[in-house]
């Protein structure tokens, strides 16, 4: 008998923030551009904290980049999810070295202009409940960069808990580890 290889599937999660209408979507090509622009406007405060930010040279950059993830996503290896904001793509959120009914890490960023509205708090938790009910997941870990004070915020808000501090993690600083435990 063979082996059935597990499916996951996946339905947008959407959620109003005061005036706004937030959408966790599978990332299409077409998205490729915005995402671009919003990495231009905002290169160097993500910079300081995602080394990628700086290798983002084109819109033909992120349509490779959102290409490779597709590919993972088909694989099953890493759900990724472009946040539109009113159907403006602004900003990705991810779950990367996932481990099928254990772990993962949960990445963000969101453009400037949307910050400090709690769509990132929302999107964690909502990306967090979607993995623990559908990807049977024990726990997600947030890995922030130590003075990256607003993801540190979101992770407390979202209920992470600080687990420890390690050298050198993140871009050249040390890096804290969050983690959400399944209830």
């Amino acid at each position: 008998m063979s082996q059935e290889k597990q499916k996951y599937y996946f339905f947008p999660l959407r959620f109003q923030q005061q005036d706004l209408k937030i959408e966790l979507v599978l990332p299409q090509i077409t998205q490729a551009e915005a995402l671009y622009q919003a990495v231009v406007r905002d290169r160097k405060q993500l910079g300081q904290w995602l080394a990628w930010a700086d290798q983002m040279h084109s819109a033909n950059d992120e349509a490779k980049f959102i290409k490779q993830i597709q590919t993972k996503m088909s694989q099953q290896t890493m759900p990724v999810l472009t946040i539109l904001v009113n159907g403006e793509p602004s900003g990705m959120i991810d779950l990367h070295k996932l481990v099928p009914n254990k772990k993962a890490e949960i990445g963000y960023w969101l453009a400037s202009k949307y910050q400090g509205r709690g769509i990132v708090t929302k999107s964690v938790t909502a990306l967090c409940q979607y993995a623990f009910s559908e990807l049977n997941l024990q726990y997600i870990d947030l890995l922030v960069a130590v003075g990256n004070d607003k993801s540190s915020n979101v992770a407390k808000r979202c209920g992470f808990k600080l687990m420890g501090i390690e050298p050198k993690l993140i871009n050249g600083y040390d890096g804290q580890i969050f983690r959400l435990i399944r209830r």
